[in-house]
């Protein structure tokens, strides 16, 4: 027995199995080794000289690793063909270069999970098992928690702090936990949990066929932060939520869309604006909306601060939000502020965003929250290539960002950063808030808390 389980008395651990119809495996994917072969070989040659993130030690170890993946090709089903695929790409440590596996790790466990500050805490759940919400994750299998969070971590790519982003998603997939070597099988997956009450179980899940009807994967904004934020109560199908029953939730954990606004204080002096991806998420085009809320809220209001939250904004196309980023430093008066709200979900053309505020508002620019989910230098705008057998759609990054040193020459840089491009700046939060599960649980946003405590003081 790992140490996780003999951590629990036998007289305070119960053992309880809790099914649903379901396997974990991929439905009706056969790939053959010589098919599998075929798609390194792909990888390889056609994908890997499209991709410019890879130091010349990384691509060395990639090589290394696609030729023992193809010999042990024989004794490989297809999601774990597809795992190794995904940590072969993993390996340039880079978040836009990774490998989407689709279908191929087959069906999650009817729960969602989330990495606070203090754990890992079940925040969603089928109705079935409600019973589970709020509830610390401290063993899976075999492992501890810490210790499946250490070894998921070969298989994501990009920062640690991407990968603390991106790692609460894998967990609950059975295929995944498997060649971790948390479970020997795939049928039922033991979980260690603590209840407030001081109980702790032993709950064995099983897979679950068919998706969360929530779940954001398919649409144009992302999964992950997102299960923070419950589903419409009219939803049909809907999976229950921690915060169900909260009344008056701040803004954050209010329904996702593109752009949202509102004034916090009742004599209009601090704008509140949530920009959760830098694409429309229907036909009205991003900056008209942006415009909007310019045009309408800080024109005529002229609020003393104004809060761009971007802790669900995992990117998009950041010619979106050029502009806006420009404009708003400069629309809050002398003595006002601007603070960015930033977090581990912040990704991407979110970063360039942020980065785009603190450039050229400066000193009056605060970023506050979780350190972003990439570093002021990264590697981007790449296309996805898939694999001709397995259908495994991989993206590589061709284009580099640098904001900290700048960038200035379109030979070494994408010429967007190059042309519009904040330069020697840190991405870095000024001010760091991490969220606790009890602050959660309590409906509370700290970050909130602390950027209206701030402005107050100004």
């Amino acid at each position: 027995m790992s140490p996780g389980w003999l951590a629990i008395p036998r007289t305070a651990a119960m053992a309880l199995t809790l099914a649903v119809t379901g396997s974990a495996q991929a439905a009706d994917v056969i790939l053959t080794p010589a098919q599998m072969r075929e798609d390194l070989t792909f990888l390889v040659e056609k994908w890997a000289p499209l991709d410019k993130s890879f130091s010349d030690s990384q691509r060395a170890e990639f090589g290394r690793h696609v030729d023992e993946t193809a010999s042990a090709a024989e004794n490989l089903a297809p999601e774990e063909f597809a795992l190794e695929v995904m940590k072969a790409v993993a390996l340039a440590r880079n978040g836009h270069t990774n490998a989407n596996v689709g279908t191929l790790l087959g069906a999650d466990l009817p729960v969602r999970v989330w990495s606070f500050s203090d754990g890992l805490y079940i925040v969603k759940t089928h109705p079935d098992f409600k019973r589970l919400l709020g509830a610390r994750v401290v063993g899976i299998g075999s492992l501890t928690t810490q210790e499946a969070l250490d070894r998921v971590r070969a298989y994501l790519p990009g920062t640690d702090q991407r990968i603390r982003f991106l790692s609460p998603g894998y967990l609950v997939a059975p295929a995944v936990l498997e060649r971790i070597g948390a479970v020997d099988g795939t049928d039922r997956i033991p979980l260690t949990l603590q209840f407030d009450d001081g109980r702790t179980e032993i709950v064995e899940l099983a897979p679950m066929k068919g998706e969360d009807p929530g779940d954001e994967r398919k649409a144009s904004l992302n999964r992950g932060y997102s299960v923070l934020i419950p589903d419409d109560p009219d939803l049909p199908g809907r999976w229950r939520h921690l915060l169900d029953g909260r009344k008056e939730l701040p803004p954050i954990y209010g329904k996702r869309s593109d752009v949202q606004a509102r004034f916090l204080d009742d004599h209009m002096k601090v704008l509140y604006i949530r920009n959760d991806t830098a694409r429309s998420i229907d036909e009205t085009p991003l900056p008209d909306k942006l415009a909007g809320v310019v045009l309408d809220k800080i024109v005529p209001m002229q609020p003393k601060h104004i809060i761009v939250d971007l802790r669900l904004n995992n990117g998009g196309d950041f010619f979106n939000t050029i502009l806006f980023s420009r404009a708003i430093p400069r629309l809050v008066p002398r003595d006002g502020r601007v603070f960015v709200l930033v977090g581990r979900a912040t990704f991407s053309a979110g970063i360039t965003t942020a980065a785009m505020l603190k450039g050229e508002g400066g000193d009056k620019v605060t970023l506050i929250g979780e350190p972003m989910g990439d570093g002021g230098q990264f590697w981007s705008e790449g296309k996805y290539v898939k694999l001709p057998n397995s259908r495994i759609a991989v993206r590589y990054s061709p284009q580099f960002h640098d904001y900290e040193t700048g960038c200035f020459d379109i030979d070494d840089c994408y010429w967007a950063t190059v042309a519009f491009g904040p330069r020697g700046i840190s991405i870095a939060p000024e001010i760091t808030v991490e969220l606790s599960f009890r602050a959660y649980a309590e409906g509370r946003d700290p970050v909130q808390e602390k950027v209206l405590d701030l402005a107050g003081r100004h």
